[in-house]
């Protein structure tokens, strides 16, 4: 059986330093907030682009892995008229279909959240909306499928895995090192006389 020879363990645990990850909570919350608040109308002004960024919040494709995100809206009716009004929505290209929004002059919230949006995120740190009037649901009316887009909030919460590394102990002076080898050398040779020693 091969035994670990002792000077060079210990010249290895000297000179390597350790390796540990940490993960860190982090959360970025960015927020869209048109002023004035951007009328969407079903004739002019039809749609309605802006981008979420959480790059500038730090926010690093690298190191970050998204756990949760969710995305909040808020419009308002621009008249008091009873037509009911929604909107379209499209995150980086891909439609995610339409919802009434609004009607009679009240104020509406919806939410987006889930691996798909979290997946639209995690590639480069931003999310491209674009908002489509689409009209009434019983069929749009001119000028009364009009509604105000207030704003939205992105929230994304992310574990960011980090690696320290623990300082390398300090290398022994060759004073040192070489007092060190004579004495190994004289145990070895200690051993080895034991060794051939008659009975």
């Amino acid at each position: 059986m091969n035994k670990i020879n002792p000077l060079l363990l210990t010249i290895l645990l000297l000179l390597t330093g350790s390796l540990a990850a940490h993960a860190t909570e982090l959360t970025f919350t960015d927020v869209a907030d048109p002023s004035p608040d951007e009328l969407i109308a079903f004739g002019v002004n039809k749609t309605y682009s802006y981008s979420h960024n959480i790059l500038d919040d730090g926010y690093n494709a690298l190191t970050d892995s998204i756990t949760s995100s969710s995305l909040v809206f808020s419009f308002a009716d621009e008249s008091t008229d009873a037509a009911a009004e929604s909107v379209f929505f499209t995150f980086d290209l891909a439609p995610f279909g339409s919802q009434l929004v609004t009607n009679g002059g009240a104020t509406f919230t919806t939410v987006f959240s889930g691996l798909t949006l979290s997946g639209l995120l995690s590639a480069d740190g931003m999310l491209n909306v674009e908002l489509e009037n689409a009209g009434v649901t019983n069929g749009h009316q001119e000028n009364r499928s009009d509604f105000l887009f207030l704003g939205s909030i992105l929230t994304v919460n992310v574990d960011r895995t980090t690696i320290s590394t623990a300082p390398a102990q300090a290398v022994p002076e060759p004073a040192s090192l070489a007092l060190v080898g004579v004495g190994l050398l004289g145990l070895g040779w200690s051993s080895r006389r034991k060794l051939h020693k008659p009975y």
